[in-house]
């Protein structure tokens, strides 16, 4: 919530155009000194530039928009006087937002560009395939590892000898073993399988074997069996009959009949949203009348999705199926293909930085900040955390981390020379705790192997950490909107301290203002109304003559309604109430003084209108306009403040610089 109002105040108070540029030979002048701090024509600029408006076309409203920035940066400047920057909510949450802001500069764009277009391309078709796994853990040591791939490279070869897939996939199911797996994968698309394994199906011909593929579960051969269009996706409703294994084959024949008569009822035209509710159990569609979530490819067992896209129209029904979760009874509801790339761009581009493919943005970007900054390594520092991290370590309980925390000599640097011509240095001690955050009890590996792996991710995280402390230096853009992020959380405390908070609690200001201004919140002329629509015109005389009777017999509208609505609620409509012009067209029709209409036809009723008062123009109470009134004294209340800003800090315009920018 608080984001989204900052960024309208940003927007309201500093009125962002497009169309005002300054001169190249000017950007760096000064346009304004506020209490002795320069503001170049550059920072105006920036701004301006953030919206278009049709004013920036008369020079004279250029006047007009640097009156704005000059109240916007008064109270940045009383804000910062007042301590606001100084305190831990305004730090935390300039970090925050800094954070978000920072996220497109540490990605590598044009990677994550390709990696976009070669998700929609993928997702254009479905593959189907089988596959064998040899597991490895991702951080086992050299010999696992190597163990892991030759019993991955063996079977490739039996392969490549003439055996078939199938064969080696029965044989390794035979073998119920915990580290090699063989599973038919049935149809699957883009983002459905972890990207290494996608990329080698989507990259395999059909009916051949992919080359080994290494994932974080350990070695895989694919065989693709086929490729075919994507099938889109589907919204489904279903009437489920449960079955397991271990029904008897009694039971599994009551299941059948039972689905067999609930399909009869379908087909003779009952409902099967309601059938669905009394009869499926799959308590979770059910109650929804059978609606499931839309489907595509690989998202429900094979034998349910293919009945269910095999239904050609909406409505259509299938037969019953069986499943391994029982029987059911499936409805087409609507069917949609693959939208066009325009319209999945946002939902891939978020996919992809959820994806393990956001791992490969980030190593593209950590490479690029390698070779743009000199990274110095101290490896005689390293090498002396080979002894020291021991079984101990890997067991949790690392008997050297005192000793590790107490070595201070220099580990690695990383230096700017181009951007902001500073360094960090990274210490064996930070190396050290890094270690000590990262211990948990885990399978003993080589100690050197470890380290070094554990060192290229410290340098990797270093190299991020400093490439985002860089951005101000690299990208005077986002200089640019952190400064005005900064500005205007500032200015948002501020405001709602001097202003907004302010006119809502000051009850007896609030009051006070109301009675100096109350003219300026005014009704127009009103009347006290009722408007009559009669069914008939024996129901007109009925009414019509109730209400000429009504000030004498002391009536009231309900009361003539009851009568004429004895024998049905149709036959009067009466609406009445206080109007002004524009509030009911049959009031408006007539002249507005105190009288009973004459009748008009309108949409098959008799229409006829009765004004009992004509209210004169008058001031609004307070409680009818207190949303208006005080909207005005947190204006008032806004003005007289800047009034104060402008006594309390000096501010010098140059006029001469003013008069080059030019409204574009």
């Amino acid at each position: 919530m608080k984001k989204r109002i900052l960024t309208t105040l940003l927007l309201t108070n500093c009125i962002w155009i497009s169309g005002v540029y300054a001169q190249s030979d000017i950007s760096n002048s000064v346009l304004i000194t506020l209490a002795n701090k320069d503001i170049t024509v550059s920072e105006f600029e920036n701004i301006y530039r953030k919206n278009n408006s049709p004013e920036s076309n008369d020079p004279k409203s250029l006047d007009e928009y640097l009156t704005l920035f000059v109240n916007f940066k008064l109270k940045v400047k009383e804000a910062e006087e007042l301590g606001y920057d100084t305190t831990a909510a305004f730090k935390n949450e300039l970090s925050g937002y800094r954070k978000q802001l920072a996220q497109p500069y540490l990605t590598d764009n044009d990677l994550n560009e390709k990696l976009i277009n070669e998700a929609y391309e993928r997702l254009n078709s479905d593959i189907k395939a089988k596959h064998i796994l040899v597991r490895v853990d991702a951080n086992a040591g050299a010999k696992d590892t190597l163990d892991a791939y030759n019993k991955t490279m063996a079977y490739k070869k039996r392969i490549a000898k003439g055996e078939s897939f199938d064969k080696i996939v029965d044989e390794i199911k035979a073998l119920r073993s915990e580290t090699i797996l063989a599973e038919d994968l049935g149809y699957f698309t883009c983002f459905q399988m972890v990207y290494p394994f996608e990329t080698a199906a989507y990259n395999t011909k059909p009916k051949t074997v992919s080359e080994i593929v290494r994932t974080r579960f350990g070695y895989h051969l694919i065989y693709v069996e086929n490729k075919r269009p994507a099938r889109g996706q589907i919204s489904a409703a279903h009437i489920m009959v449960k079955t397991t294994e271990d029904l008897s084959e009694e039971q599994n024949a009551q299941a059948k009949t039972k689905v067999d008569e609930i399909y009869a009822k379908v087909k003779a035209g009952e409902n099967f949203n309601e059938l669905a509710k009394a009869y499926s159990d799959d308590k979770g569609s059910a109650t929804k009348g059978g609606v499931l979530p839309w489907f595509g490819t690989g998202r429900m067992v094979a034998e349910f999705e293919d009945a269910a896209f095999s239904l050609e129209k909406n409505d259509d029904v299938s037969q019953p199926i069986k499943t391994k979760y029982g029987w059911h009874i499936i409805k087409r509801i609507d069917y949609k293909g693959l939208e066009s790339f325009e319209n999945m761009k946002t939902e891939l581009k978020n996919k992809v930085a959820r994806d393990g493919r956001a791992i490969m943005s980030r190593e593209s970007l950590i490479k690029k900040i390698k070779e743009e900054y000199t990274i110095n390594i101290n490896k005689k520092s390293l090498t002396e955390f080979y002894a020291l991290v021991d079984e101990s370590y890997f067991n949790g309980e690392w008997k050297n981390r005192e000793a590790a925390l107490k070595k201070e000599n220099k580990l690695f640097s990383i230096e700017d020379k181009k951007y902001s011509n500073t360094d960090k240095v990274y210490t064996q001690k930070d190396f050290a705790e890094f270690l000590i955050n990262s211990m948990r009890k885990q399978a003993i590996v080589n100690s050197k192997q470890y380290v070094d792996g554990v060192f290229e991710q410290v340098i990797d995280a270093a190299c991020i950490q400093f490439e985002e402390n860089n951005l101000e230096y690299k990208y005077p853009e986002f200089k640019a909107l952190m400064q005005e992020y900064r500005d205007g959380i500032l200015l948002f405390e501020l405001m709602d301290k001097k202003v907004w908070s302010k006119a809502i609690s000051d009850s007896s200001g609030l009051r006070e203002y109301y009675d100096k201004n109350k003219t300026n919140f005014m009704w127009p002329q009103r009347v006290k109304a009722s408007v009559y629509s009669c069914s008939n015109d024996d129901v007109y005389k009925k009414t019509l003559a109730l209400v000429k009777k009504k000030a004498k017999k002391g009536y009231d509208d309900q009361f003539i309604k009851d009568e004429i609505n004895k024998d049905s609620q149709l036959l009067l409509q009466i609406e009445n109430g206080v109007f002004q012009k524009g509030d009911n067209d049959n009031v408006d029709k007539i002249e507005w003084k105190k009288q009973v209409s004459d009748k008009w036809s309108q949409d098959g009723k008799i229409v006829f209108v009765e004004i009992t008062e004509v209210i004169p123009t008058q001031p609004k109470e307070l409680f009818e306009c207190k949303g208006l009134v005080t909207a005005e004294y947190q204006n008032y209340l806004e003005t007289k403040w800047i009034e104060e800003l402008k006594n309390k800090y000096e501010v010098h315009i140059n006029r001469e610089i003013l008069s080059k920018i030019t409204p574009n």
